[in-house]
């Protein structure tokens, strides 16, 4: 009994001699160390291919700037959605300004749009930086949808049609939040009528603010 009571001891004495560090560790600790190219803690590490993004699933852009065509040029503003920068929804007005045969006086256009860049070129490691170049590359986007117009003469939603556009940005701060100067090329096409023959084309030039919000969908992931 006494011999089993003195393992006993000894046992105890080296259990509280362990180094301090050892017995500090809880969950939730790094247990290794960081890695080249890891995407880090830090939102907006400079490396990672990410530049921020992660920091919320729903990235939430709104622009103001205007919409320029052959004979006018517009006022405008573009609210944006896209879930993880990839594929979202759009919704833009325009109102002209003062010019003297307007084609339109207004403009709403509702639409998808679509990134493909940013996931390929993220998960093969691609990221050459610095982050305005990145950012660039994957602010390419595809969208389509609909448009409701009103002519020089009638109400919004008396022209109406399809709309095709393409568009690119560039980070003012080398992030993903934060101001973009972006550009779209937009091309319209007009329901039946005789007073319009093919598409018309219009450019459209805009700073946004762009950020990033936590849905459900990932705080129940969590």
């Amino acid at each position: 009994m006494i011999r089993q009571l003195g393992v006993l001891v000894s046992l105890t004495l080296a259990l509280s001699a362990a180094p301090a560090h050892a017995q500090g560790w809880h969950p939730g600790h790094r247990t290794t160390s960081r890695l080249p190219g890891e995407v880090g803690d830090t939102p907006h590490e400079s490396g990672d291919g990410v530049y921020g993004r992660f920091s919320g699933d729903l990235d939430v852009g709104f622009g103001v700037g205007a919409e320029i065509d052959g004979d006018s040029t517009r006022a405008a503003g573009r609210l944006s959605l896209h879930y993880f920068s990839m594929a979202g929804v759009t919704l833009g007005y325009a109102e002209d300004v003062g010019g003297e045969h307007p084609r339109m006086r207004r403009a709403l256009s509702l639409g998808v749009d679509l990134r493909p860049a940013f996931i390929p070129r993220w998960s093969q490691g691609l990221e050459d930086g610095p982050g305005f170049v990145d950012l660039a590359i994957d602010s390419i986007s595809l969208g389509l949808g609909a448009y409701f117009a009103a002519p020089p003469v009638g109400a919004l939603g008396d022209e109406r049609g399809f709309e095709l556009s393409g568009g690119l940005g560039v980070p003012l701060f080398g992030r993903a939040n934060g101001l973009w100067l972006e550009g779209r090329a937009i091309a319209r096409w007009t329901e039946p009528s005789p007073r319009h023959d093919g598409p018309r084309s219009a450019t459209l030039l805009l700073l946004t603010w762009h950020g990033f919000v936590s849905t459900p969908l990932t705080r129940g992931a969590d």
